[in-house]
């Protein structure tokens, strides 16, 4: 039976204290649960928080049924302040602040100091990094201010709600952009129904660096109103300004590079008020599937130790020949989205850009190797006009704006179960594919089939109101859904 040996370390007048096998106290796996449901299997160790002996597990595990339980957490590593957020304002005026090298603050007060220790957790496998672990003791007493009731057995830590947060409502993520046509930003603030963002602001450089700027306003937006928000991170060329496949394949074949942009990645939003990372790396050649998989792993792992999430963007895929291994990818990431769209793509024939066949195929053959909650379902709210050799992305405002200006009745494909029309200007021909209110909500019934997280719309500023309708028929029937149940 291994054995654990603590030991402390003084930095900076900060206590820090880390174990090392073979000596003292033995790490048991224990689990986790929210209103009944199983949510994880963290190890658990028992030692001395300065005084007594107390249970410690990992924040990681700690944060997520926090989520659950409809409290957003943030922990930096760099200050040891683990900041919690909640629509409960609580009386805390029982907790005793204390000492210790660590900070609970909760809606802005600092309401309990606790000592944490540092050590692997052997959940995360053999290239696991040191975690911070926290005294369960001491978050039972502060969850118990905020009126969220838990319990510990010596096996498993029970978090109990009225209600189940985790499942009350579909996601509906928007990604944010500052180019293009229409607000992206704005359009979030309009529209209540989108309840996650991702702002599309940084790629990678050839040395494993991490440029661009960050978006300041989506951040603050997304802290004020508890919706949490990703740093989308591309492998885009700032030359070319396409996707640059072999940057990224000398980055995975370089173990300096990639542990250069795995640190670079968890300080770009370590220490933030950012939900965690939102990976988009495209057009990656299938010789890359084992060290992108790898790759991911790392991050993943990095992420966590400071309280941050992975968020990864799929290619559409209904086969295992491609560089993206889902069931890999999938267990190491937090969240997924299908990016089900451009089936008929720019420089491609005119053709519809999410067939709805097509689109359950893609949703099938990736719920048979990633949990179905960690997916969303990329939603395209936009079109493509096809024309003498040139493709043109439209909003669809524009489209109907088409529609008007030539006086055109569009028509439905009732297989692929899209719209489509066609016009004629100055001679040339054009052909025009694209979204509505009635592809969208075909769209969202694959949702429900397979019982996905949500959907996530590319882009926030691109869809017209119509498309809104069937999004919000979607989130009133789920919690019509959880009333009755």
């Amino acid at each position: 039976m291994k054995k654990w040996v603590f030991s402390c370390l003084m930095f900076v007048s900060l206590l820090v204290c880390t174990w090392s096998t073979s000596y003292a106290n033995t790490l048991t796996q224990a689990t986790i649960s929210y209103n009944g449901v199983s949510l994880s299997n963290p190890y658990a160790v028992v030692t001395s928080d300065g005084s007594d002996d107390t249970t410690y597990m990992p924040i990681w595990y700690i944060g997520q049924a926090l989520t659950d339980a409809g409290v957003s957490q943030s922990w930096n590593g760099t200050t040891h302040v683990w900041t919690l957020s909640t629509s409960q304002k609580g009386n805390f005026s029982s907790i005793s602040v204390g000492s210790g090298d660590a900070e609970i603050v909760v809606n802005g007060e600092t309401i309990k100091k606790v000592n944490t220790y540092v050590g692997v957790d052997p959940a995360s496998g053999s290239n696991a990094q040191p975690t911070v672990y926290m005294p369960i003791y001491y978050i039972e007493q502060v969850l118990q201010a905020m009126g969220i009731d838990s319990s510990w057995n010596g096996h498993t830590w029970s978090i109990t709600t009225g209600t189940s947060t985790s499942q009350s409502s579909p996601t509906v993520l928007g990604f944010v952009t500052d180019y293009g046509t229409g607000q992206s930003l704005a359009d979030a603030e309009d529209h209540s129904e989108v309840n996650e963002i991702s702002t599309f602001t940084d790629s990678i450089t050839s040395d494993g660096g991490v440029t661009g700027e960050l978006d300041s306003a989506a951040e603050a937006y997304g802290s004020t109103h508890q919706i949490p928000t990703y740093v989308t991170v591309t492998n885009i060329s700032a030359t070319t300004g396409n996707f640059d496949a072999d940057t990224l394949s000398q980055i995975l074949n370089s173990p300096s590079e990639t542990s250069t942009l795995v640190q670079n990645l968890t300080r770009l939003v370590s220490g933030t008020s950012y939900a965690g990372v939102n990976i988009d790396f495209e057009m990656l050649p299938t010789t890359e599937r084992a060290s992108f998989t790898q790759f991911l792993t790392e991050l993943s792992n990095q992420l966590h130790n400071v309280g941050k999430k992975l968020s990864v963007d799929l290619p559409a895929v209904t086969n295992s020949s491609s560089a993206y291994d889902y069931a890999g990818i999938g267990a190491v990431s937090d969240q997924v989205i299908l990016m089900a769209y451009d089936y008929s793509y720019p420089g491609g024939p005119a053709g519809p850009i999410a067939p709805i066949g097509w689109v359950s195929q893609v949703t099938e053959y990736a719920t048979s190797l990633i949990p179905s909650d960690k997916i969303l379902l990329g939603i395209p709210e936009y079109g493509y006009d096809w024309s003498g050799g040139t493709t043109t992305a439209l909003t669809l405002d524009q489209v109907q704006n088409l529609i008007s200006t030539y006086n055109i009745t569009p028509s439905w494909d009732s297989t692929d179960e899209v719209p489509y029309f066609s016009y004629s200007e100055n001679g040339v021909e054009h052909t025009v594919y694209y979204e509505n209110e009635t592809s969208t909500a075909d769209e969202l019934s694959v949702v429900k089939q397979y019982a996905l997280q949500g959907i996530a719309i590319w882009r926030l500023g691109l869809e017209n109101s119509a498309v809104w309708t069937p999004i919000q028929q979607m989130l009133t029937n789920s919690i019509d859904t959880e009333t009755d149940s």
